[in-house]
């Protein structure tokens, strides 16, 4: 009887299987699915992930292709931080004719540790399939569940948008809707023989008078935070018009028409406060900005802002001066500034800013490349630095040091109040490293310290 040689499994096989259990086991702790295929008909790939919300347990049949590659030897040129693995050209082959991602997870069972790369996209470079080598960073390629977020965006076509499951931890969250504390007590309204705003300025002007702003003139009709039955005013007017109402009625009121000519008379009333504040209006940006100061030599210089932050005392550039470094001249004039929108949230109102900048070449002109210039340093801001400045108009609005009042002419006082900014809290949210590259990410994070206090919404 002829011998038969028995049946063996050899240790490379059980390395193998023990290397598929661990990423099926890493898989699992992800919220996951993991999909073996058929080891007697595998053909290279060792089985399939599906992206599954571990909230919901919604399946998604997104799925990503996975060959698991163990070993219990060190791989090429392994040092603590990386190291090499040389791919066989036929496993290439096979990997970029697949119509789904395709992961290579390298896996050392005994010291409890894998790998992944997504081998698709990085044999795309013609280079790289070449040369056949992966090199492998062992800190930012770890295959656990913290690569669930990689995982999930490399599974989901781009065409439908990332796929973040919302996870259940509190997160705070600051708008940049402004609270609108307190108006103006009154709102006067009354006839004139005027038509158009230019009309009325002339006439101020040919008798030397200063109309401060807080008015609107529609249909011959003149409405003003500022009493039409005195001087001025009162030669602007038909005196025996002159109806007077509690700006309770217009800041209550539901009716849309008397809504937009509250707004546009806010509008107006933010306009004259801003000179308390010691800002400038630009009307082709229809924005505020900080002005710049005068040096020694006379030249436009820069400017710092001391306010305090959602966590501490800090200071901003809001006038940065930059120059020719052969010539020393100037080249702009960069100003902080700010947009606005008067809007009514759940019955109050609130002042929407929106942080921007001005571009001037002497402090005073328009700059004739402002809008690249603008369109430049927009792609270059993230987040926080959104969030930063959004406070710091905050407190710019609602303080008012004695060297600012008593600087302006008549001493007046703003005629609106602001509060707080509006906040929420929610028990979901997403990492802000998830959906941010991580370069930016990391750079909201080091930027300020007011990361931890709430994010802008």
């Amino acid at each position: 009887m002829k011998h038969r040689p028995p049946k063996r499994i050899t240790q490379q096989q059980i390395t193998g299987q023990q290397g598929v259990a661990f990423v099926e086991r890493v898989v699992l702790e992800m919220g996951f699915t993991w999909h073996p295929t058929n080891a007697g008909l595998e053909g290279g790939i060792d089985g399939f992930i599906e992206i599954r919300d571990p909230e919901t347990g919604d399946l998604t049949n997104n799925i990503i292709q996975v060959q698991v590659k163990a070993t219990e030897r060190l791989w090429i040129s392994e040092t603590r931080d990386e190291f090499t693995y040389l791919c066989n050209d036929r496993d290439i082959d096979y990997w970029m004719r697949a119509n789904t991602p395709v992961a290579l997870v390298a896996v050392r069972p005994k010291g409890d540790e894998a790998y992944w790369v997504n081998v698709r996209q990085l044999f795309s470079d013609p280079k790289r399939r070449l040369d056949r080598h992966i090199r492998f960073d062992k800190k930012t390629q770890r295959f656990e569940a913290s690569a669930a977020s990689a995982l999930m965006r490399l599974a989901v076509p781009k065409d439908v948008g990332p796929y973040l499951p919302a996870t259940y931890h509190s997160e705070k969250l600051i708008s940049n809707l402004l609270e609108v504390t307190s108006f103006p007590a009154s709102i006067y309204v009354a006839c004139t023989e005027y038509r158009r705003p230019e009309e009325v300025f002339s006439w101020a002007k040919e008798r030397g008078v200063r109309l401060p702003s807080g008015w609107v003139l529609t249909d011959k009709t003149i409405h003003s935070v500022h009493d039409l039955w005195e001087e001025p005013w009162v030669e602007l007017v038909d005196k025996g018009t002159v109806d007077r109402f509690e700006v309770e009625e217009w800041v209550q009121t539901d009716d849309p028409d008397r809504q937009r000519e509250f707004v546009r008379l806010m509008n107006q009333v933010l306009r004259e406060d801003m000179r308390v504040h010691r800002l400038w209006h630009s009307k082709d940006e229809k924005c505020f900005f900080f002005p710049t100061r005068r040096g020694e030599d006379g030249r436009p210089a820069s400017r710092t802002y001391r306010y305090r932050s959602l966590q501490h005392q800090a200071s901003s550039e809001v006038v940065k001066i930059e120059v020719h470094r052969k010539t020393g001249e100037i080249y702009y004039c960069r100003h902080d500034a700010f947009k606005h929108l008067f809007l009514r949230v759940g019955g109050n109102w609130h002042l929407a800013i929106t942080p921007h900048y001005v571009f001037t070449t002497d402090g005073r002109m328009p700059h004739p490349s402002g809008e690249d210039l603008l369109s430049g340093l927009k792609r270059q801001e993230h987040q926080q630095a959104l969030l930063g400045q959004v406070v710091m108009w905050q407190y710019k609005l609602t303080h008012i040091r004695p060297k600012e009042l008593f600087d302006t002419d008549d001493e007046q006082q703003p005629l609106l109040a602001f509060g707080d900014l509006l906040r929420a809290e929610c028990d979901r949210g997403v990492d802000d490293q998830d959906w941010l590259g991580t370069e930016t990410a990391q750079a909201d994070t080091d930027d300020d310290d007011d990361w931890d206090a709430g994010g802008l919404f």
